[in-house]
């Protein structure tokens, strides 16, 4: 009899963990409707705003933030055709080129952040990361990454490229 009353009490346990289980997939499924409902409202934004930077630059991080690379890039790529000054967009743009293996242009575009807006320092990082890991070209990624130091060694990335620097010295 105390075994079926602890048959019972597992079970119980068991119903309770799989109430919980359906619990959190209620919040996550409610959660990402939700997400859903907001991608569709500055999709539906955009479509009435084709100019909308903000808009545009938004679906762009929310396709990212996603892993949707190549959505990412068309909504990125609008943005930039607003304004193609944003150098932040630019780079996450390559970085959504790197993902798919498009190595040319993710290298090209962070390039092109890097001549346009000298100093911003994510795009010296990334193309350095490119540069040695999508092309095994070690010299080049320390050049790279030795220019930011150089020219603006108080960058939020300073630290983290010094770091690399010493990483790659061998």
């Amino acid at each position: 009899m105390e075994g079926g009353i602890f048959a019972t009490s597992k079970l119980e346990l068991k119903i309770t963990n799989n109430t919980l289980i359906r619990g959190r997939q209620a919040v996550s499924d409610n959660k990402q409707n939700e997400n859903e409902a907001i991608f569709l409202a500055l999709k539906k934004r955009l479509n009435e705003n084709p100019r909308d930077f903000e808009t545009a630059s938004s679906l762009g991080n929310i396709c990212y933030d996603n892993e949707e690379p190549a959505f990412a890039i068309v909504y990125y790529r609008i943005a930039l055709d607003i304004n193609p000054a944003a150098h932040t967009v630019r780079t996450d743009m390559a970085t959504m080129y790197w993902q798919i293996d498009n190595v040319a242009h993710a290298e090209q575009e962070y390039r092109q952040v890097i001549k346009e807006s000298p100093g911003f320092g994510n795009a010296y990082l990334n193309l350095g990361y490119l540069l040695l890991n999508a092309k095994n070209e070690t010299a080049a990624a320390r050049a790279i990454w030795t220019d930011l130091i150089t020219g603006w060694p108080s960058d939020p990335t300073a630290d983290k490229i010094r770091s690399m620097l010493i990483e790659t010295m061998n």
